[in-house]
């Protein structure tokens, strides 16, 4: 079994109204982080993991736009551009070596549709998702949620738990004990009255803040494709998680690098939650 899927998907269906009205002429994905757009930090944290592939999943409304996104990040792109803007050439982007593309998701627009959409696009089974609006600067949490997580095993990176933070994020009830621990149960953005009596009846040691970084496997994508197929209205990922997490193992590897929520409304640089 592969440990470390090589295939990314990156979920970018979202339309950005948590933002504000500029998200109506930009995707939030391409809002800066540290002077260059949140999606290419994810492109390089896809390529610090020795991903081969990815897809970026879009919302169709910004199909016009890809083209040019396709231009800017193939590569020698930075050279080009460096070039034509008369700059010194800078240093060359890891995500230049993969492999990226871009489809129009169909269906509901939604986190499982997203995936789904690429896992079928792919081919692929075993895969590694990203939110594109949850951006780790540091490009590790993929590689750590591969590296730490059991193989062969669905996984998700959570943050440790933060009564204020909870009620932006899926709050994880963990079973066992280390850094990598088991989901028992997620309650997804809890009122602060139920956060704190989260915290209050099982311990914060015992909870967890979902970040926007998971494992699939292909039983966990058959379940979620199930999940689908059963409801009317399309359930968060989380969730249907969760549900799936009731009788199997799903791992949850705990990590203290905090990301940057692209979609927080007031500016992009703070905590992530689930999208």
């Amino acid at each position: 079994m592969n440990a470390t899927p090589a295939d990314v998907v990156i979920a970018a269906g979202g339309l950005g109204t948590r933002v504000g009205d500029w998200s109506l002429f930009l995707p939030k994905e391409f809002r800066p982080v540290q002077g260059r757009p949140g999606l290419v930090h994810v492109l390089e944290e896809a390529a610090a993991l020795g991903a081969q592939r990815a897809v970026v999943v879009h919302h169709r409304y910004y199909a016009p736009l890809i083209n040019w996104t396709r231009q800017v990040l193939a590569p020698g792109a930075v050279a080009r551009y460096q070039e034509l803007a008369g700059q010194a050439s800078g240093p060359r982007s890891p995500a230049e070596d993969l492999r990226v593309v871009f489809i129009p998701q169909y269906g509901r627009y939604a986190d499982i549709t997203s995936a789904l959409n690429g896992a079928e696009h792919l081919r692929s089974e075993h895969i590694s998702l990203a939110f594109a609006d949850n951006i780790d600067p540091s490009h590790n949490a993929l590689s750590q949620l591969a590296t730490a997580a059991t193989p062969g095993t669905p996984a998700v990176l959570a943050g440790p738990f933060d009564v204020q933070a909870a009620t932006s994020h899926g709050v994880i009830i963990c079973a066992g004990a280390g850094p990598v621990r088991t989901m028992a149960e997620l309650i997804e953005k809890p009122n602060p009255a139920l956060a704190a009596q989260l915290a209050a009846h099982h311990g914060p040691d015992k909870l967890r803040l979902l970040q926007g970084r998971f494992r699939l496997t292909p039983e966990l994508l058959r379940h979620l494709a199930t999940t689908l197929h059963r409801t009317s209205a399309e359930p968060k990922l989380s969730l249907a998680l969760a549900a799936y997490a009731r009788h199997h193992r799903v791992d949850v590897v705990t990590s203290t690098s905090p990301m940057i929520d692209l979609g927080a409304p007031d500016h992009a640089e703070t905590p992530a939650g689930s999208r």
